[in-house]
């Protein structure tokens, strides 16, 4: 029997085909703890499509799991207990200031020292669907009415909330907020339990194709007004959330509107932290964009993902392993998001 020592079986995989990064395939980390979003979401998709290509074409392994919220994920990674997850510009924001979620945690600072971004991508525009005979009209029909806006405690959550102050001066107590997280939410609005949801997505969303094909459904708009005051004017102040158009067909004949819906666009991203080996995310980074053909296949909001937009909306440093690609490709990272540790 010949014994294979790790070196050498990792070489033997290379030579097979399986690790096509110019790496020595013994330098990376081999297993990645990764989080990302629920199932049939926009970040659920691009986190799969990234590891399965990662998969095929290098030696490291992904443990995903799904369902986690930004929220909780960049406090996992800043301590060290996931390696790749699904960012958020604002959560970033939050935790650097200390704000928002984190106002009681007195070293989240501190601890937002260590988290490090890879890439950044549109997530989509927030959705507020109803449906076409809840008789709701405007978002001042939901005094009284139960909705869904997020997990409690998630940036999402945050968004909605502003959405609905800034639009109405209604907060939770003049409408029911339903408290459930991103699935059960979507199921309790498919079997009208709730009677409006404010949901991120991407354009189009499979899951509110999903909804039209059940009923005829109306997404309401935001009053410009309401984008120039309260807290949605401060929200829209930090990275990571735009003023964008729904189109008022885009999910066929079951959707009933008749002009664009102004909504909030937002933007998230695949973090990592400081101590994640630098070859394992530049061979990440490295499979991402060298098979761009591949992630554009996936979704065709996808199609939007590139090197040369990855690093919108960026507010926390680079990791040095995707800062290394980035350099070497030639693509400028601004001075202030050039990682400690690569200078």
């Amino acid at each position: 029997m010949i014994k294979m020592t790790r070196r050498s079986a990792m070489g033997s995989m290379a030579a097979m085909g399986l690790a096509s990064t110019a790496l020595p395939a013994w330098a990376l980390q081999e297993n990645l703890r990764v989080h990302t979003g629920a199932p049939g979401s926009s970040s659920f998709t691009f986190t799969t499509t990234m590891q399965t290509i990662v998969q095929r074409d290098t030696p490291i392994r992904m443990n995903v799991t799904s369902g986690q919220t930004a929220t909780r994920s960049t406090l996992d990674a800043a301590n060290g207990n996931v390696d790749l997850f699904i960012s958020s510009p604002a959560i970033n924001y939050y935790m650097s200031e200390g704000v928002q979620m984190f106002k009681d945690m007195a070293n989240a600072p501190e601890l937002f020292k260590n988290v490090r971004q890879v890439v950044n991508f549109p997530l989509g525009p927030y959705h507020i669907l109803t449906y076409a005979d809840s008789g709701i009209e405007t978002l001042e029909d939901c005094r009284g009415r139960r909705i869904f806006i997020g997990p409690p405690g998630g940036a999402a959550t945050t968004v909605g909330l502003a959405i609905m102050e800034s639009a109405t001066g209604m907060v939770p107590g003049d409408y029911e907020q339903a408290k459930l997280d991103w699935s059960s939410g979507q199921q309790a609005f498919q079997d009208r339990q709730v009677d409006l949801a404010i949901i991120p997505t991407e354009l189009p969303s499979a899951s509110v194709m999903q909804f039209a094909l059940l009923g005829k459904i109306k997404l309401i708009s935001i009053p410009e007004e309401a984008f120039e005051k309260g807290p949605l004017q401060a929200m829209l102040n930090i990275p990571g959330r735009t003023i964008t158009d729904i189109p008022p067909d885009i999910y066929g004949a079951n959707q009933i509107n008749d002009a664009p819906i102004k909504a909030v666009g937002s933007w998230v991203g695949i973090g990592s932290h400081v101590g994640v080996d630098a070859d394992t995310v530049y061979a990440v980074t490295k499979a991402m964009f060298d098979n761009l053909s591949d992630m554009h296949a996936a979704a065709e909001w996808m199609s939007f993902f590139t090197p040369e937009t990855a690093l919108l909306q960026l507010n926390a440093p680079v990791h040095a392993g995707a800062y290394r690609w980035y350099k070497e490709n030639g693509i400028e990272v601004p001075a202030e998001y050039i990682p400690p540790e690569a200078s």
